[in-house]
């Protein structure tokens, strides 16, 4: 669903790997909540996912979030981490 976009997929030893997420509203009169599955893939290809929601986000505007999940580097461990967003669903109030 194009109203969610990640803007950064991170890792910290103190947080783990966050995805910095953004949902924009784009209905013009409608007040919208987003339902969706965040899925985070190690460097290993091991992956994890979490459920999220992001709510009350007014028309024509956005809201951001982060969403974390536990990771402990491994040693020598190489490679990117990966987000993205599965199972988005919207409901308009």
């Amino acid at each position: 669903m194009r109203d969610i976009k990640i803007n950064g997929c991170t890792y910290s030893s103190a947080t783990g790997i966050t995805a910095k997420l953004t949902a924009t509203n784009s209905s013009a009169s409608q007040t919208s909540d987003y339902s969706l599955t965040v899925k985070f893939t190690m460097p290993e290809g091991d992956t994890r996912t979490r459920y999220t929601s992001i709510m009350s986000v007014p028309p024509n505007s956005s809201r951001t979030a982060d969403v974390s999940t536990i990771y402990v580097a491994k040693p020598g461990s190489t490679g990117t981490f990966r987000c993205s967003v599965t199972n988005v669903s919207r409901t308009s109030r």
